[in-house]
C-alpha cells in the first residue's frame, strides 16, 4: 500500500518513494465483549512487510478483535525537494495531500478485503482540515501517526498528527539514507489533521 502512494496517480507528488509503515496498532471488542489489543512493530522495507507483535497473538493467525475498532499507524518518511515550498520546506499543499492519502490507509483495517463490502474502497473525501504548526524542513524526518477515531456504517472520522524525528540511536542521519531502521524521537508536532471520509463501496458495486 505505501508503494502504491508513492508510486500511481496525483499522491506520488507528496509521498517519498522511502515511505515506510513502523508501528501497525488495532483495538476493538472480542466477540465475548472483552477490549483486545493487538499491537506490532513493522518492517516495510521490502516487498512483503515483516512484523513483530508486541502483544499477545500472531501476526499470521485470525484476529480476535470483532467489532468496536479502531486501529492505528506509525509511518515514517523523508522530506524531498520535489516536496519544496521555494523556502526550503514541505509545500502546505503536500501537506494535506499526506493527511488525505495516509489517514486513509487505516480504514483498510475495518474492511473485509471483499470486493463491494463496505469500505472497500476505502471511501471518498467529505472534509480534510489541517493545522500548521511548525515548518518541515527539505531533509528532515517526519514520523505521522493516524487514527481512526469512529469508523460507522457511511461515515469515517480520521486524524493525523505528524512529527519531526532524530535519531536517537547514536547514528548520525546524513539526510538521504533510509528511516526505517533504527531509534528515532519525536522532537517537534508539525502538523495536525482531520479527516472525514464517505463509504463509495455500494455505489461503485452497482
Amino acid at each position: 500500500m505505501t508503494r502504491n502512494l508513492a508510486t500511481d496517480g496525483y499522491s506520488c507528488s507528496a509521498v517519498d518513494g522511502g515511505i515506510t509503515i513502523v508501528w501497525a496498532e488495532r483495538e476493538g471488542l472480542n466477540e465475548q465483549g472483552e477490549l483486545v489489543r493487538e499491537a506490532a512493530e513493522v518492517d516495510d522495507s521490502q516487498e512483503k512487510a515483516r512484523l513483530t507483535m508486541k502483544t499477545s497473538g500472531s501476526a499470521t493467525a485470525p484476529t480476535a478483535i470483532r467489532k468496536d475498532i479502531h486501529a492505528r499507524l506509525v509511518l515514517r518518511m523523508r522530506v524531498t525537494d520535489k516536496m519544496d515550498n521555494s523556502l526550503g520546506n514541505m509545500h502546505g499543499g503536500c501537506a494535506a495531500t499526506l493527511v488525505d492519502n495516509i489517514t486513509s490507509m487505516v480504514v483498510f483495517y475495518h474492511t473485509s478485503g471483499v470486493y463491494g463490502e463496505p469500505w472497500s474502497f476505502l471511501g471518498v473525501s467529505q472534509n480534510i482540515g489541517v493545522l500548521y504548526l511548525n515548518a518541515c524542513p527539505i531533509g528532515s524526518v517526519l514520523e505521522m501517526e493516524v487514527y481512526s477515531a469512529q469508523v460507522g456504517k457511511n461515515i469515517a472520522l480520521l486524524t493525523a498528527d505528524f512529527w519531526l524525528v532524530e535519531r536517537a540511536d547514536g547514528e548520525k542521519d546524513d539526510g538521504e539514507g533510509p528511516v526505517h531502521m533504527g531509534k528515532w524521537k519525536r522532537t517537534k508536532r508539525t502538523i495536525t489533521g482531520t479527516h472525514t471520509k464517505v463509504d463509495n463501496s455500494a455505489r461503485i458495486k452497482l
